[in-house]
């Protein structure tokens, strides 16, 4: 958990995978978001119930199955529109087919409610996420920046010390390294990545020691 003033964020790692789900809360309005579920549903849901919580959207950074998994039951359950970029609407209706592959079992998802994009803003309490379009892990990739609290949930976009796989379908490394540095490198260094696997890291971290940009920074 981290909080900033008003605003906390809880993880849940879950799934087989080790996913990150984020549970981000206003601490006033007794809201929240919750960033890409991607298993577990009914421990997500327990757990958003047991901080006496609503949930007001669902966002996802992209469709991979192992991000979006949990996100049917939740849907359900609280009625929370769930976030997609539209070059990713497409990995979240194949995300049991994708589990399957894996030898997983992932229920259905159910069709996406907002299509986000490039500088659109979703708000949230008195604050907002401003979204920005990071491909390169997947084509519909998007990081969700809270800019006043210095908070990036940027998916498998970057991690702590590497970045996220670029050889599977829709992967582009050459991209990948590209938006990080022209969107995510040139956020303050204090800023905390929130990354879909793996423990939470900062941008000033990152730039110093994350192999992958050694003398690209």
């Amino acid at each position: 958990m981290r909080g900033e003033e008003t605003i906390r964020v809880h993880v849940m790692e879950v799934g087989p995978l080790m996913e990150n789900t984020f549970i981000v809360e206003d601490t006033v309005a007794r809201k929240s978001v919750v960033v890409d579920p991607g298993d577990e549903g009914e421990a997500i849901l327990g757990e958003v119930e047991k901080l006496g919580l609503a949930v007001e959207a669902i966002l996802l950074t992209h469709g991979h199955f192992d991000h979006v998994g949990a996100v049917g039951l939740l849907k359900k359950k609280s009625g929370a529109k769930v976030h997609i970029h539209p070059a990713d609407v497409e990995r979240l209706s194949t995300a049991r087919r994708q589990g399957m592959m894996f030898g997983l079992f992932v229920p259905e998802t159910p069709p996406p409610d907002v299509l986000v994009g490039e500088g659109d803003r979703i708000p949230f309490g008195g604050r907002e996420f401003r979204v920005t379009h990071t491909p390169g892990h997947t084509p519909g990739g998007v990081s969700y920046i809270m800019e006043a609290e210095k908070m990036a949930f940027v998916g498998d976009l970057i991690f702590s010390g590497s970045i996220g796989r670029t050889d599977l379908p829709g992967g582009d490394y050459d991209q990948l390294i590209r938006m990080v540095l022209e969107k995510i490198f040139i956020l303050p260094d204090d800023t905390v990545l929130f990354p879909g696997h793996g423990p939470a890291t900062t941008v000033g971290e990152e730039k110093r020691s994350n192999p992958f940009f050694t003398g690209r920074w």
